[in-house]
């Protein structure tokens, strides 16, 4: 399934199925303060979680990742009754029932049925998701969100057991960085407001979609990189022997 960006860009819902007028909707920043950032990451989350971090250090992680897709695992129980999302992934809630909430949120539903013998997920009686056109569906959420799969660092291949205690403390450690320098939704909003040549009010932050807010700030951003840039290379005292990209390169969104 293409998606078309300018229709991402000018904050349009994302037709996925035509016959049945199935789309998914674009979130409003006002949308998502309204529902708590904690909240929306949740929904967010069985559009984005991959089989590669499920699995990551399992003995038998490329036949788990080959044999079952991230839909799968929505469904498949162990003898005590839960999916392998339910704690991993979902802090003891029910996946299944995460996965409701967010397609009714994305997909504007108001019936959601869930197929579990069958393992498919019925949308106001009309539309069927099933294994093979999930893909096609966590490919519009993310569009809509400029999000891409979650990225896991794997650990080298046949390394001993003092290599994989030093890397998995190593791993701790960039943890750690990561959620100390993590960036929230009032940081973007924050940067995106005071951060360019013009100040943009509140309100209208309020009004853009997750997509255009991510993308005015990555905008601010790259436009601010490439004047620094340009700074140091016109200084004698700095040695910038880097080529700087033009800002557009940088913001460009491309087809």
């Amino acid at each position: 399934m293409t998606i078309d960006k300018l229709q991402v860009f000018m904050g349009r819902p994302i037709l996925i199925d035509k016959e049945h007028d199935i789309s998914v909707h674009q979130p409003s920043i006002k949308e998502v303060v309204n529902l708590g950032e904690d909240y929306f990451s949740k929904l967010t989350l069985p559009f984005v979680i991959t089989t590669d971090a499920i699995f990551n250090g399992a003995e038998n992680e490329e036949e788990l990742n080959e044999k079952f897709s991230i839909f799968d695992l929505f469904f498949i129980k162990g003898e005590n009754g839960k999916t392998i999302l339910d704690n991993s992934v979902f802090g003891g809630q029910v996946a299944l029932d995460v996965l409701k909430e967010s397609l009714m949120y994305f997909l504007r539903a108001n019936d959601i049925r869930i197929l579990e013998k069958r393992q498919k997920v019925v949308v106001n009686n009309v539309y069927m998701i099933d294994k093979d056109n999930f893909k096609n569906l966590r490919n519009a959420v993310q569009s809509v969100l400029g999000r891409k799969d979650i990225e896991v660092d794997k650990p080298p291949k046949n390394m001993n057991k003092r290599q994989k205690d030093i890397w998995f403390k190593l791993q701790k450690g960039r943890r750690r960085r990561a959620e100390k320098e993590a960036l929230y939704l009032q940081d973007l909003i924050n940067f995106t407001s005071y951060g360019g040549k013009s100040y943009i009010p509140l309100r209208e932050i309020e009004e853009m979609t997750y997509f255009q807010l991510n993308n005015a700030y990555k905008s601010v951003m790259g436009v601010d990189s490439y004047h620094t840039g340009i700074q140091y290379k016109l200084s004698q005292k700095y040695d910038v022997k880097d080529d700087i990209k033009h800002w557009t390169e940088t913001i460009k969104i491309g087809k």
